[in-house]
C-alpha cells in the first residue's frame, strides 16, 4: 500500500505518512485529509484498488506507579 505523496514529503516533521487511498483528479494517491484539503469536499472520491486499512494498532497501556498512580 503507498503512503500519501504529500504526507510521505513531510515524513521528517509529521512520522509515519498516512496510507494513500484516493486517486485525486490530478492522478496522484492522497489520504482523506490531503485529498479534501487540496480538492474539497465537492470532488469525486476514487478509491485505490486493492487498497486494505493498515493494521490497528492500539497504544500501550500507561505504566501505573506503585502507589496506584500513572507513571
Amino acid at each position: 500500500m503507498s503512503a500519501c505523496g504529500v504526507c510521505e514529503r513531510q515524513a521528517g516533521d509529521l512520522g509515519q505518512p498516512s496510507r494513500a487511498r484516493w486517486v485525486g483528479p490530478d492522478g496522484e494517491e492522497y489520504c482523506s485529509l490531503h485529498f479534501i484539503n487540496k480538492f474539497g469536499h465537492g470532488e469525486k472520491l476514487v478509491k485505490i484498488e486493492d487498497y486494505e486499512p493498515p493494521t490497528e494498532v492500539k497504544a500501550p497501556a500507561p505504566k501505573e506507579g506503585t502507589n496506584g498512580e500513572s507513571a
